[in-house]
């Protein structure tokens, strides 16, 4: 089906292409509290721009008044076995992680939607907001911390929350549990596991975020966990324990080396594995002594979770993951791409839905910057101006590409870190960069000392091939011939760490809320393949990390735009586009109005809903 799109959407370029050739010092402390961290900002709406339209939600939440009923089997479907359960590796995928381990902090519930009672200051409908305004505390009651420039360090305190206590999994297979046996989750544990993530050399913590490793983590109280870090690593080290390093018990890990084997999951989340059949069914079930509750709305205060079980259904093939959710099968499905909605709303109009603009997307082109011809900008320049990208937004997308997608993908809760096309403060020079001029792009080619073109050759995966094929056309009307050479990911992977990839490849897309510390920004020859080093760009980064700790994360984000407008005038990747997805819900899913993540990555949504057994019923279901 994609190979058949791009088939119809390079006709439709060519087409297109025709006619275009016709025409401080200070000591800080931030805390993070399960009401309101700070006082928070609403994110400003982002301005439209004249290629293309910034991605919105389409419907506003109606409240409901019923109050919310206990039970019900919640059907999610996966596209891929889970082979992830320790949450302390990243290396793999891990879908129910969320439902039975917690954060020391994660994102408020009634920030959002909340049912229609939340302040929906954010949708939480993409993975990857994280917005420290919006936090509360979870496994940590508070998070404060305190910097100190003068000695270059910075401190953070967590302070525990008493009466939490780790899951007792009923299962007669649940040894794990039985180990732990219900105890009540301590300061102590929270230290062991913070170590281990930052000394185990195949954790996420450790090889995502080198400057952890060097963190001082002790227990300064009954109930508190002080971290010391070096000033420069306190952003990370706030965003990164915080909500990336669900804790394990540590009984597990002695007993077991690790958490990798489902049926030692041990958690004190909102949910507990009750079977798993590997390739095929993944259920979790209610865990009766979960300690939070309901903050909002007609079951505020009542004891979360709702829902009895939770069930992920295994379907590997895309069109039987839509025949489920037409049939019910499921109750709702992320990620659905526009032409397939458009059949779901002929087909099942009692579904709802929620349009995002952090879907689909093509991959765009890494320069190698540090050797020709791309270390010259001029020929960067040439680069984007041979790419028709309203072509692209207008065959691919149905004109509702998103371009400026670059160096972050496009979120609407960090609108303030993106400058649009159309912003006073955009610079011309940088402007015409997205403006198609292959006449342009042929003289700065001539000026660089190119009269006849170039030739190049890009490293690429399957996974890009049919981007680079409208791409290599595109650039080929102007005299840049390109070789396109496929290799599995590792193989990329591998020539790329050495150092050895020619000078053109695919861009990896960033989400934005690493926008402090951006991979394809850092040292790492694999995240960075254009090989940047810009000293501008590296004091930018530090002084907005710096901004993040000792005023805000919302001020660093208004000051990353900033970085952003120098970044787009460097030219150093082409960016790529992405267009609007949707996530489709059948409306007995009650109290969900198509979250995502509510946190950093932190899929723990299932808690606040409900299920409505009798409006299923009248539905016919």
């Amino acid at each position: 089906m994609r190979r058949i799109l791009w088939l119809v959407a390079s006709a439709l370029m060519a087409l297109s292409l025709v006619m275009a050739g016709c025409a401080p010092e200070a000591t800080t402390t931030t805390p993070a509290t399960p009401s309101a961290p700070t006082t928070p900002t609403t994110p400003t709406a982002p301005a439209t721009p004249t290629i293309p339209t910034a991605p919105v939600g389409k419907e506003a939440v109606k409240p409901s008044l019923e109050t919310p009923k206990y039970g019900g089997t919640l059907n999610l479907v996966l596209s891929a076995d889970v082979t992830r359960h320790d949450p302390i590796d990243g290396s793999t995928s891990g879908a129910t992680i969320n439902m039975v381990y917690e954060n020391l902090w994660t994102g408020d519930w009634t920030k959002g939607p909340a049912g229609g009672y939340g302040t929906s200051e954010t949708r939480w409908a993409n993975n990857t907001i994280d917005i420290w305004e919006h936090k509360r505390g979870a496994i940590a009651e508070s998070t404060t911390w305190t910097t100190d420039p003068q000695k270059n360090e910075g401190t953070i305190v967590y302070k525990i929350r008493q009466g939490i206590h780790w899951a007792v999994n009923p299962a007669p297979w649940a040894e794990a549990s039985r180990t732990v046996n219900g105890r009540e989750l301590t300061a102590d544990d929270v230290v062991a596991h913070l170590k281990r993530a930052t000394t185990g050399t195949t954790t996420y913590i450790y090889l995502g975020t080198p400057e952890l490793r060097v963190a001082k983590i002790t227990k300064t109280g009954p109930w508190k966990v002080t971290v010391s870090l070096p000033l420069d690593a306190m952003v990370s080290g706030i965003a990164r324990f915080g909500d990336s390093t669900q804790i394990v018990a540590p009984e597990v890990v002695a007993k077991y080396g690790n958490a990798s084997n489902w049926k030692n999951s041990v958690g004190t989340g909102a949910f507990m594995i009750a079977d798993y059949v590997s390739g095929s069914l993944i259920t979790l079930v209610r865990n009766p002594n979960y300690w939070d509750k309901d903050p909002i709305g007609p079951g505020k205060g009542n004891q979360l979770p709702y829902l009895g079980r939770i069930q992920y259904i295994i379907l590997p093939d895309a069109s039987t993951r839509l025949a489920a959710l037409r049939t019910a099968k499921i109750d709702l499905m992320a990620g659905v791409q526009s032409e397939d909605a458009d059949q779901i709303r002929k087909t099942t109009p009692s579904l709802k839905e929620l349009e995002l603009g952090t879907g689909s997307g093509i991959d765009g082109a890494a320069m190698r910057v540090d050797i020709p011809p791309f270390d010259d900008i001029r020929v960067r320049r040439a680069m984007l101006m041979a790419i028709d990208f309203k072509a692209i937004s207008d065959s691919v997308f149905g004109g509702k590409g998103w371009i400026l997608a670059y160096p972050w993908d496009y979120a609407k809760e960090y609108s303030d870190l993106y400058i649009e096309l159309d912003d006073p403060e955009m610079p011309e020079s940088t402007r015409e960069l997205y403006t198609y001029n292959p006449e342009k792009a042929k003289q700065l080619l001539k000026e660089a000392g190119y009269p006849n073109g170039l030739k190049t050759t890009a490293l690429i995966t399957s996974a890009s091939v049919d981007e680079f094929a409208i791409y290599k056309d595109m650039w080929a009307k102007v005299g840049i011939e390109v070789t396109i050479d496929i290799r599995e990911t590792a193989a990329v992977n591998n020539i790329r760490t050495a150092g050895q990839h020619p000078p053109l490849g695919a861009r990896d897309r960033v989400p934005p809320a690493t926008f402090f510390r951006p991979a394809v920004f850092d040292e790492s020859p694999t995240s960075n393949p254009s090989r940047i080093k810009d000293p501008v760009l590296n004091e930018m980064l530090v002084k907005l990390r710096l901004t993040a700790v000792t005023e805000s994360y919302s001020a660093a984000v208004k000051e990353a735009k900033q970085l952003t407008k120098y970044v787009l005038g460097q030219a150093f990747q082409v960016p790529g586009e992405i267009g609007p997805s949707y996530t489709m819900w059948w409306p007995w899913l009650r109290n969900y109005s198509g979250e995502q993540s509510v946190g950093y990555y932190d899929a723990i949504w299932p808690q606040w809903v409900w299920y409505d057994e009798a409006l299923k019923k009248s539905i016919g279901y």
